[in-house]
């Protein structure tokens, strides 16, 4: 490398490799998918499942306002943030996955009383009769959970608006591979039900359930989409430890996820949270439940 007279590497030299370096940097590939910028403010920060809880302003061309737990792939972004930071972040969404790769804090003020998480009920453990409920399913006929008494059923929770791909159409696609080892199963498809109940019941009515339903190839012999009044569900959700949240807007509901088994006898076999269980794990539950 050239030197000065002094034994200096050539400033000139120096700018040069430099440049190059931020050349390379800028080159580098982003992981793809689509950004959307995020402002809001920190109500829980849980390092264990790398996630953040943000109450955030509406994300424009995506979600309105609404609180959400994000994930995150570097832990290191929930790093000495606490309830009540107001940051900015920018959220990556692809077809099957949705996380923050920039958070930055902003502010802060107290968090208001009435902006909690998303609250974990749950008043049934395994083994606890799982009581009947009425709902309408996508082709608009009245049901009831004793109607699939005798049958091992997964039932799951979701709405058809919800935005972020790791949540509901998680839960869908999870269902929908579900549906595939029951349907492969001669024995577990005569004995195995699935089941999805949405809470959104002001917008998925039995036509949009339908159209969903058909969408996912959702074979209504073996997996049916049901509604029904919107204090019955969430009754009925609470059971299972689902938490509704309809406060913070009207285009975008606040929940969490629970998918869970249900046995012959109307009895509650297993609870999973969120949307990454695996549809193999269900299967192997519904066949023990159906053979008890």
């Amino acid at each position: 490398m050239p030197r000065t007279p002094n034994g200096l590497v050539s400033t000139m030299v120096r700018g040069t490799v430099v440049s190059v370096l931020a050349a390379l940097l800028a080159c580098a590939p982003r992981p793809a998918g689509r950004r959307y910028e995020l402002r809001g403010q920190v109500l829980s920060v849980r390092p264990e499942r790398r996630e953040v809880v943000i109450r955030h302003e509406d994300i424009p061309g995506f979600m309105p306002a609404m609180t959400m737990p994000f994930s995150v792939k570097d832990v290191g972004l929930l790093e000495g943030r606490v309830p009540g930071d107001r940051v900015e972040g920018t959220l990556v969404v692809t077809d099957d996955n949705a996380w923050l790769e920039r958070i930055v804090k902003v502010g802060f003020a107290p968090v208001p009383a009435e902006a909690t998480a998303v609250a974990e009920p749950g008043a049934l453990t395994p083994g606890s009769a799982v009581p009947d409920a009425a709902f309408v399913d996508q082709d608009g006929k009245p049901r009831r959970l004793a109607d699939w008494r005798g049958h091992a059923v997964a039932l799951t929770f979701i709405f058809t608006r919800c935005p972020l791909p790791d949540f509901c159409p998680a839960v869908d696609r999870g269902f929908a591979r579900l549906q595939g080892l029951v349907k492969a199963d001669a024995a577990l498809r005569a004995k195995a039900r699935l089941l999805t109940v949405s809470f959104d019941p002001e917008h998925d009515s039995p036509v949009v359930l339908r159209r969903h339903a058909t969408r996912l190839g959702a074979d209504p012999s073996v997996w049916l989409y049901l509604t029904g009044d919107v204090a019955e569900v969430d009754e009925f959700g609470r059971n299972f430890g689902l938490s509704v949240d309809r406060r913070d807007s009207t285009e975008g509901l606040t929940h969490n996820l629970r998918t869970a088994v249900i046995d012959p006898a109307g009895r509650l076999a297993r609870i999973w949270r969120g949307s990454d269980w695996d549809p193999a794990e269900v299967a192997a539950e519904l066949r023990k439940t159906a053979a008890d």
